[in-house]
């Protein structure tokens, strides 16, 4: 079964497009090289996707300008007004099946399917994987007496204080199902009365709904909660950093984000190419390195150390452990499930 049975959503970032975004076209203005522009989630992310990148201006006599973040109604009015300024972009998986009007069919004479099979689809290539845990204050719990799976994390007699959650549909209600009792393998259709039945039994002991990505690991190392739902990789990164807290692998929603091509773009070949570059086997293996994600290329494995594919959700370490996520479901079904959520968090 396609993998992509898997990833999941990151928060849906508004930015600003950066001067030099507007200000470039078909060639750099300074070296009159072709010019590919490309989007991403920025911080920790972009720079490993730069090591990812190394090589390839050279490579390809051209000039790489960087912006962030993804804004999809940006995109969207881009190739409405058949403006569009970014040429390849990251994208949460799900997007690549509810935006797919507004992306080019990927050209896979291009981009080599070898290692990264099970990330492919029409519009989308996978770009890293990584992972929704459950995370814990080290001052109050440790690996040991800390919730070892979602029906522990909402269970706040045995695990009390406070609790933060991503203020999103996405992987939440997977959290809440499977709280529930719900098997892994029969998440999907996800039954979203049932889910936020769940989320009452634990909604007063939410002291944040957090929206941004570095939120979780700065609320749990300044103690203002004990226990979070968080990204793998903000927390392994606060972890390295000597914060006090920790995470496990068991019952992680893994996911990937993918590489999409916008539709319109007058650098659909360098923009393939560019894909088929960053996910190489030493590509994603420099992309490893420089940040706690995955790599989606099976063949990296063999450059990286074993410290470092033990931080990897998708490695095989944890392949009994975790669950994957459905974005062609949440393509159908995200505004539905985010209309009731919405609501459900303005009840009493």
């Amino acid at each position: 079964m396609n993998k992509l049975w898997k990833r999941g959503l990151t928060v849906l970032a508004a930015g600003a497009m950066s001067v030099s975004v507007a200000a470039c076209g078909n060639t750099s203005a300074n070296s009159g090289k072709e010019n590919l522009v490309i989007c991403t989630w920025g911080g920790a992310l972009e720079d490993g996707i730069k090591a990812a990148a190394k090589g390839f201006e050279k490579k390809y006599n051209c000039k790489i300008t960087w912006d962030s973040y993804t804004d999809y109604s940006k995109i969207q009015t881009m190739v409405n007004n058949d403006n569009v300024t970014w040429d390849v972009a990251t994208l949460d998986s799900y997007w690549t099946y509810a935006g797919a009007k507004y992306l080019e069919n990927i050209d896979y004479d291009i981009v080599d399917k070898t290692g990264i099979e099970d990330y492919t689809s029409k519009k989308g290539v996978g770009a890293y994987t990584f992972a929704t845990v459950i995370a814990y204050n080290t001052s109050k719990y440790n690996s040991q007496t800390s919730p070892q799976t979602w029906a522990d994390f909402f269970n706040t007699d045995k695990y009390p204080g406070k609790r933060t959650f991503y203020k999103n549909p996405i992987h939440l209600f997977e959290e809440a199902l499977l709280a529930d009792g719900v098997a892994p393998e029969d998440l999907y259709p996800i039954d979203i009365d049932r889910a936020l039945n769940k989320l009452d039994t634990v909604k007063d002991s939410v002291s944040v709904w957090w929206e941004s990505g570095s939120e979780p690991a700065q609320l749990l190392s300044s103690n203002e909660v004990d226990l979070a739902s968080a990204w793998s990789g903000r927390i392994q990164d606060a972890k390295d950093e000597g914060e006090a807290v920790d995470y496990n692998y068991n019952q992680a929603l893994c996911i990937t984000d993918n590489w999409g091509i916008i539709k319109g773009t007058k650098h659909k070949k360098l923009a393939n190419e560019f894909i088929n570059y960053v996910t190489r086997p030493k590509a994603q293996a420099r992309f490893a390195k420089t940040v706690s994600y995955g790599p989606v290329n099976q063949g990296a494995y063999q450059y990286l150390d074993d410290a470092t594919i033990r931080k990897i959700p998708s490695s095989d370490y944890y392949k009994d452990q975790v669950v994957w996520f459905n974005p062609e479901w949440w393509a159908k079904n995200y505004d539905k499930a985010n209309e009731k959520f919405q609501n459900w968090l303005l009840e009493d």
